[in-house]
């Protein structure tokens, strides 16, 4: 369940999109919402940090009709400081669910060297992390359906690790009118196949059926970012939820990271379960 969401915000052109999606959100039981900017005071005098805080909060109280309108109890904070770290201690004291970020899908070399708030939220947070592609929001007619329909055909890639075994488990606890199917999906490497995998795949989805939410086992094959891709393609996948081992900005860089990739890549928004 998702009922209460940090929503971090830049005050760039993309928080009317990122906020008309969150609106969609309450199909899968959201109720409240902290909206959060931090203001960066360094080298700032207090006259200055006080006029840029008041300059945000108003921009924000005319940025979250969207929010209202759909219902939802709307917090707004407006602090001061690294944005990682405040926006981290919010999420801490408030309990929140899961944070809400935009993604750009910035190069290999901006997110070694310079990297985004999104994705170090992800990385450290430690809460779930329900990302979507700015691309997507801008191109959509309706942003605020993209979350509505993200339980319709929802993806649960899994290496049956405690990570993958909480995305599941989130997946399952959404509000049962808002989910459609899950597919539950291991990667093989090409060619194998492997008894033991689809026994594990089945009990999995004996599980979901037991809390009354349709599962179907798929096996892929290949490279795991590949072969999830190809999925979601294929299968018209709505909503990714993905666990995540948190590595590092210089191991995701060197190896690679599924969830970070997906974060990237996928046509769909994506939630990160730590």
């Amino acid at each position: 369940m998702l009922s209460c969401v940090l929503l971090p915000t830049d005050l760039s052109p993309f928080q009317d999109m990122v906020m008309r999606f969150v609106a969609g959100l309450t199909g899968v039981g959201l109720k409240r919402v902290i909206c959060c900017h931090v203001v960066d005071a360094t080298g700032l005098e207090g006259p200055v940090i006080d006029s840029k805080v008041k300059a945000a909060y108003a921009l924000m109280e005319r940025s979250t009709h969207a929010l209202l309108d759909a219902g939802l109890e709307v917090e707004i904070r407006v602090a001061t400081g690294d944005p990682e770290t405040e926006l981290l201690a919010v999420g801490a004291a408030e309990l929140v669910d899961a944070i809400v970020c935009g993604s750009s899908g910035k190069n290999a070399a901006d997110r070694l060297f310079i990297g985004s708030v999104s994705e170090r939220l992800v990385r450290d947070g430690g809460v779930p992390c329900l990302t979507v592609r700015y691309d997507l929001l801008r191109t959509a007619e309706d942003p605020g359906d993209m979350a509505r329909r993200f339980g319709r055909m929802m993806l649960v890639p899994t290496d049956f690790s405690g990570p993958a075994a909480r995305a599941l488990n989130l997946a399952l606890s959404l509000p049962h009118p808002s989910v459609g199917a899950v597919r539950v999906f291991n990667v093989l490497p090409d060619g194998d196949g492997d008894v033991k995998v689809d026994a594990q795949l089945r009990a999995l989805v004996e599980i979901a059926k037991a809390r009354g939410v349709q599962a179907i086992p798929v096996i892929g094959h290949g490279a795991p970012e590949k072969a999830i891709l190809r999925e979601i393609q294929g299968a018209g996948i709505t909503g990714v939820i993905v666990g995540s081992r948190g590595r590092t900005a210089l191991q995701e860089a060197l190896m690679g990271s599924v969830s970070m990739t997906l974060m990237r890549q996928a046509p769909c928004p994506v939630l990160i379960v730590p």
